[in-house]
């Protein structure tokens, strides 16, 4: 088991597990529990942390967390086929109509 990131927030650690998940590597969350007590222990000793089980998995783990959580591709907004809605880069749907983004999208 390695270590392979750590913040403060238990949601973005916890979205890092997903993201390792999809790609098919297994994780752990530690200190989630007791990451809101921060002010009765200090912030420095209550960070989240995200192991992997498999030691083989730290270097795509780490690349993974590099390119997905830390420095992810801003993706620009595109406009749906559709319904002409505006959407958020990241959306793959259409947040309106739930259109599938397509090569036409602009």
């Amino acid at each position: 088991m390695k270590h392979v990131y750590t913040h403060d927030n238990t949601m973005i650690v916890n979205s890092a597990k997903n993201i390792l998940a999809l790609n098919g590597i297994e994780s752990v969350v530690k200190n989630d529990a007791i990451s809101h007590i921060h002010a009765r222990h200090g912030i420095n000793n209550t960070f989240c942390e995200l192991w992997i089980l498999n030691d083989q998995d730290f270097d795509k783990a780490v690349s993974i967390i590099e390119t997905e959580v830390k420095y992810p591709e801003v993706k620009e907004p595109w406009t749906c086929a559709k319904c002409k809605e505006e959407n958020e880069g990241s959306f793959d749907l259409c947040w309106n109509c739930q259109t599938e983004k397509s090569q036409e999208s602009t």
